[in-house]
């Protein structure tokens, strides 16, 4: 007669702080996803506070969950991962369409990749899976990033700032900013120079001037512009403050 081995069942989730055991799998998720917030903010030398925010709250989730499994807070994480995902939509569809520019392309990847695994993860900790059945989230997400990351630089590897030529009018974007007011002669072009290690754009209010300028590098731009006053701006999501004025004449 053949022996029954009753298997014990997944310690279950509860609201109960005496419930004991944490998740250590969303736990390192959250804090993951801190460190590259955080990371590319001290990157680009510059707090952005949404991304404060979000690490800051990101690290309470994480140690909260490495103290106690607790439903409510899974169920918050996901919730949270699949608001944030939706909400940042705009930025995400930018950053990943432009390889070439490595530091937006791969932090983006990395912020994408550990908001899904945090929300993956604590969907199978709702279900009683324990940290080690879902390694195939890490390893999959990990796979991915990899893959980013070469993806990248390859990308980055076929990029080069075009040469200046005398009579060209420099506009520098640096820390995220352009300079107010530019001078433009009749049939001069314009030098686009990015020294940020992310991508910007240069677009030309009225015209159909609309640059791409990956990070660290220099774009010649041929806009024979006719004498005026144009408004000229990064259309990259967030940089809306990088605007000036382009008097051509």
């Amino acid at each position: 007669m053949a022996a029954i081995i009753e298997r014990p069942d997944p310690a279950p989730l509860t609201d109960d702080p005496s419930s004991p055991g944490g998740d250590r799998f969303v736990a390192t998720s959250l804090f993951l996803l801190a460190g590259v917030l955080l990371g590319f903010q001290v990157l680009i030398s510059e707090l952005i506070p949404p991304l404060v925010v979000t690490s800051v709250m990101v690290v309470a989730f994480g140690t909260a969950l490495l103290r106690r499994r607790r439903r409510w807070l899974l169920i918050t994480v996901i919730v949270v991962a699949v608001l944030q995902l939706a909400g940042s939509m705009p930025f995400i569809v930018s950053n990943l369409a432009h390889p070439e520019s490595p530091l937006s392309f791969i932090v983006e990847a990395f912020t994408v990749l550990a908001t899904l695994s945090a929300a993956l993860g604590a969907a199978a900790g709702l279900r009683g899976a324990a940290t080690g059945s879902r390694r195939p989230i890490a390893v999959g997400a990990g796979g991915l990033a990899l893959i980013a990351v070469v993806v990248s630089l390859f990308a980055a590897s076929g990029v080069g700032s075009d040469t200046m030529q005398v009579g060209d009018v420099t506009i520098e974007a640096e820390m995220a900013h352009f300079p107010e007011h530019v001078e433009v002669p009749v049939g001069a072009a314009i030098y686009a120079d990015n020294r940020d290690p992310v991508r910007h754009t240069l677009v030309i209010e009225g015209t159909d001037v609309h640059v791409e300028m990956p990070a660290s590098t220099a774009v010649r731009v041929e806009a024979d512009l006719a004498p005026g006053t144009y408004r000229y701006f990064c259309d990259v999501p967030g940089h809306e403050r990088m605007e000036g004025q382009l008097d051509v004449g």
